[in-house]
């Protein structure tokens, strides 16, 4: 295949949805198993299935060799581990079950060692809406693995785990991996509509390249599965490093110069479901996972109950400095703890219509809570969606010169903290732009909050077409005290709150705003002012309305440098502070072609001065 055709058959794989394992097609093709029948397909088939889509769907590459029909010959864990022989010696093959409730002892997985039952390469397992529940106490391994073979699937199973596990990932239903010693990639793994229950593993399910070379793990599919946690599920709930997560796919290269070796490519989460509440977290992509995406993944109060705060309670995670071209579409995250979403390091993260709800955790010693938390990814798009009654909606963590960070089209109401929080996760880092978005936040928080320090700025921040609101005292806050911050704008924007709707003090460096509305709700608040910008430099302001402010003052502009132009109040009644611009001569430093205008042309006619030769010159 050439690498034009690689790529475009790359393409259509990750546009349309997976369907080779669907349900209704399942039935199809072994709907008179559960009446017992023996049909054998046809070894090495190479029909491709044309689905509705109009796109040939990838080959049925698991359903070779012959059928096993479980529950003939036993029922219990070395029935299973017969039947898979058999498979085995087939080639390849389709594990039928016979639609019943099955009790597998503990203490017979335990003794099948780490592999659990072992799944051979082009490996169908079919449920068929069979349960398995494990019983006993013993701490298990895995109930099935599938170690260095490709064409491997479970579906329509539900398995209810015994809640036991101490330590690196016992206790667990599923593990696809290539391990270390292996000699080639491995391919096509799937769970289709499999539910899990009271599993106390650090990863239910665990999708890992073990290997260190540059062999790959890729084409995952896991549709429809659901995960169940129950009390007692979290592995360690104190500890921030120990995960207790529905699924994880992952990869050993940790490092940012592992990037070409051990690599999971092509992993697609869709329809996953979660109630998370006694667990930590739904997803987990970490380290290296390229091109892949969780799509309409539905978790509910990851780590309510299951973690403490501060310790990673997260519904979905993307995490490791290698992750590439990550999409993320219609998550619908419910009360975590944590973070809805928190992403750290990589690039090339795509976030689109998230819904977050009731992000609870206000600790933020070691890590940033939010809705969603972008920390030090670069290559960031971040669009449409709703974030409501959280602490804080959006956490944008900065790192690089040119982080390429972008926020479109957000909804956010009721954030507690802050609606949009932006920092610097390093030093002279940059590179965001914020459009469409609308932000109501509450009486105690900021609307867009930029908390700089001589570490946190934040350079080349561009924002438009912005609807920032609160209930609180101060809308829009910005500092870089005492580092000059580079090359801010807003335009297109309305700031409303009670007391100062923009605030940038201390800044330091350019910034440029152009048509920015600034309304006072209930007329404002005695001892603020509409527009606070002392020890501000450099900054260019042209066209200004300040409406609806009754008491307080229009503008602090104490230590400003700057010019301010095409300034206008309505129905308004203040006036600026002292210091400020006035109806006298402006009394801070101008810059070349810097101008003022007179905001109270009432109290003295309408005035104007001009910075020329290191002074002011009245010019109108």
């Amino acid at each position: 295949m050439t690498n034009e055709s690689a790529i475009e058959e790359r393409h259509w794989r990750r546009m349309i949805p997976n369907e080779k394992f669907s349900l209704s097609r399942r039935r199809l093709v072994t709907g008179t198993l559960a009446l017992g029948a023996a049909t054998v397909f046809a070894a090495g088939s190479t029909a491709s299935p044309v689905g509705n889509t109009g796109y040939p769907r990838a080959r049925n590459t698991t359903a070779t060799g012959g059928l096993v029909v479980f529950g003939d010959d036993g029922t219990d864990v070395a029935a299973c581990v017969r039947a898979m022989a058999r498979i085995e010696s087939m080639g390849g093959g389709t594990l039928m079950f016979r639609r019943r409730a099955y009790n597998w002892s503990s203490t017979d997985l335990k003794a099948l060692g780490h592999p659990g039952i072992a799944i051979p390469a082009n490996c169908t397992i079919d449920g068929n809406g069979s349960i398995i529940n494990i019983t006993g106490s013993e701490h298990t391994f895995y109930v099935f693995s599938a170690v260095d073979v490709s064409n491997v699937s479970v579906a329509d199973l539900t398995v209810i785990g015994n809640s036991m596990s101490n330590g690196y990932n016992n206790g667990a239903f599923m593990k696809f991996a290539l391990s270390p010693a292996a000699t080639a990639s491995i391919d096509t793994f799937t769970m289709d509509t499999v539910e899990l229950q009271n599993f106390k593993a650090p990863w239910w399910v665990f999708v890992c390249n073990e290997n260190p070379s540059s062999l790959e793990v890729r084409h995952i599919r896991i549709n429809g599965v659901r995960g169940i946690s129950r009390p007692g599920n979290s592995l360690d709930p104190a500890n921030r490093g120990a995960n207790s997560a529905v699924v994880n796919i992952s990869s050993v290269a940790s490092e940012a110069a592992d990037a070409a070796r051990a690599i999971v490519r092509d992993a697609i989460v869709t329809g996953f479901y979660a109630e998370a509440t006694h667990i930590k977290q739904g997803i987990i992509f970490d380290n290296n996972v390229h091109d892949s995406e969780i799509r309409s993944a539905v978790v509910h109060n990851a780590g309510l109950m299951g973690g403490h705060d501060d310790t990673g309670c997260y519904a979905l995670q993307i995490y490791g400095a290698n992750n590439r071209n990550i999409h993320v579409t219609d998550p619908v995250l419910i009360s975590p703890r944590d973070n809805g979403i928190y992403a750290a390091n990589g690039s090339g993260l795509v976030i689109q219509n998230a819904a977050v709800r009731g992000q609870t955790s206000t600790a933020d010693w070691t890590l940033p809570k939010a809705g969603i938390s972008i920390n030090s990814v670069r290559n960031v798009v971040i669009s449409g969606g709703t974030f409501n009654n959280n602490v804080t909606d959006l956490y944008l963590g900065i790192r690089g010169s040119g982080a390429n960070v972008r926020v479109e089209g957000v909804q956010c109401a009721g954030a507690s903290k802050a609606g949009i929080l932006l920092q610097g996760a390093s030093a002279e880092v940059g590179g965001v732009t914020i459009t469409g978005a609308r932000v109501a936040a509450d009486a105690t928080a900021h609307a867009l909050l930029s908390p700089n320090d001589t570490i946190h700025y934040v350079n080349d921040v561009h924002i438009a077409d912005c609807n920032f609101a609160t209930k609180s005292l101060t809308a829009v806050a910005v500092s870089a005290s005492p580092t000059p911050a580079r090359n801010w704008s807003f335009s297109n924007v309305i700031c409303t709150s009670r007391g100062t709707p923009f605030q940038a003090t201390q800044f330091g460096g350019r910034m440029t705003i152009q048509r920015m509305r600034l309304v006072l709700l209930d007329g404002g608040t005695e001892g603020y002012s509409a527009f606070r910008c002392f020890g501000a430099g450099a900054m260019i302001v042209d066209g200004l309305t300040i409406a609806d402010q009754k008491v307080g003052s229009t503008m602090d502009t104490r230590g400003f440098i700057g010019s301010l132009t095409n300034i206008h109040a309505e129905d308004s009644h203040t006036h600026p502070v002292a210091a400020s611009v006035g109806t006298v001569r402006p009394t801070f430093r101008g810059f070349p072609g810097a101008r003022i205008q007179n905001l109270a042309p009432g109290a003295g006619g309408h005035r104007e001065w001009q910075w020329q030769h290191g002074g002011w010159v009245e010019t109108g």
